[in-house]
């Protein structure tokens, strides 16, 4: 008997979260942004705000241009992300092969249940989620992830969709190459150049062709376009460990101040490396984000020698990169992350620069005060950033 899987994606969750909090707010344009009266995206809008062309990652200014009645709400994560974990447990009740996708999204895998039966099952969690929560979801039905995924977003919202093995194509065939998950906007338009449009038209492509322009990539889009996959539903007790670990930051204001936009830069690395060594991490592969005021966003990243999670050496490979790639231009947001994780004791973690053992003493001291007087007890000096 063939695998079942349900992908349950949560409607316009943040801002559902936000209407059962607050009953008025009902049917009405609501838009979860970082800060209200900042600048900042929006990252949740109510199927509503939508109607007004308002989407996730747009400027509140757009939004606010687009649906100026709109209810703008700063979004409360910790409120978020208790409700995600309650509505886990109540899964929980149904199988304990689930995968948490995101905040708002999970995979489930049922073991000895024929199709109609999964539906039977999806309707069950939909009622029960309802019921407990008072929010809606989404649930996709098929027997592998990719299918399923794809099948949750097909009769949004509180939509139930089941696509049986063999009628991916049937269903998204005559779609466009832009509407599969993981394709995104300059792969759509690479594909285009080639005279790929649809759907159907990517699934009967020579794959040795695909592979000569995009590398292995080429025959991982192929299978997808095919409604093909084999990866495995990992139950969040045995989830994989992080690839990365970064934070970024929206500027108040467009900054050019080069001494400001290091010191930014500075307490990005040090927040990085903090939460690196809570956790027990060291990474090899220092990444800095610079978006600039109109919105065009670059990433530069740079390997080095050892694995690290002092702040200090972060710093030092993150201002390098910034100080290549940025030409004075005035600046909205930057961001610093590190990947090539592993577990510290894993890893040979040997500085790379001819720093003194002492500075080990340094950190593990500011990582006791923080611990013990929060975040914002100690702040290391400017000098650093020089």
């Amino acid at each position: 008997m063939s695998r079942v899987i349900l992908h349950i994606d949560m409607d316009a969750f943040f801002s559902q979260v936000e209407e059962v909090t607050n009953p008025k707010l009902k049917g009405k344009p609501v838009i979860i942004c970082g800060d209200v009266h900042a600048r900042s995206v929006v990252s949740t809008a109510s199927y509503e705000a939508r109607k007004y062309g308002v989407k996730s990652g747009m400027p509140v200014g757009k939004a606010k241009n687009l649906c100026p009645h709109g209810i703008y709400i700063g979004g409360n994560h910790q409120k978020y992300v208790y409700t995600s974990v309650q509505i886990l447990k109540l899964l929980k009740e149904f199988t304990s092969i689930i995968e948490p996708f995101s905040v708002d999204e999970a995979f489930m895998e049922f073991e000895g249940v024929e199709l109609n039966e999964a539906v039977l099952l999806a309707r069950k969690i939909k009622n029960r989620i309802r019921s407990r929560f008072g929010l809606t979801g989404s649930i996709g039905i098929s027997t592998n992830k990719y299918v399923a995924k794809m099948a949750s977003g097909v009769d949004k919202p509180d939509g139930l969709t089941l696509i049986r093995e063999g009628d991916f194509l049937k269903v998204f065939g005559e779609g466009p190459v832009s509407t599969l998950w993981g394709v995104g906007d300059k792969t759509a338009e690479k594909l285009k150049r080639l005279g790929i449009n649809r759907i159907r038209e990517l699934a009967a492509y020579p794959e040795s062709k695909l592979k000569a322009l995009f590398g292995v990539y080429g025959g991982e889009i192929i299978k997808v376009a095919n409604g093909i996959d084999n990866s495995p539903v990992v139950p969040y007790y045995e989830g994989p460990a992080p690839r990365s670990m970064g934070h970024e930051y929206t500027l108040p204001d467009d900054v050019k101040d080069r001494d400001r936009l290091l010191a930014t830069l500075l307490w990005l690395s040090e927040k990085v490396a903090r939460r690196m060594r809570l956790e027990g991490y060291v990474g090899d592969t220092i990444t800095v984000k610079i978006r600039d005021k109109d919105f065009r966003t670059i990433t530069r990243q740079r390997k080095i020698e050892h694995r690290v999670d002092r702040d200090d050496l972060i710093y030092r490979v993150a201002r390098r990169l910034f100080i290549e790639n940025h030409s004075g231009e005035a600046l909205r947001l930057l961001g610093v992350s590190v990947s090539g994780l592993m577990k510290k004791g894993e890893a040979c973690s040997e500085p790379i620069f001819n720093l003194d053992r002492k500075y080990d003493l340094f950190i593990s001291t500011m990582d006791s005060i923080r611990d013990k007087f929060g975040e914002k007890a100690i702040r290391r000096g400017a000098g650093i950033s020089r």
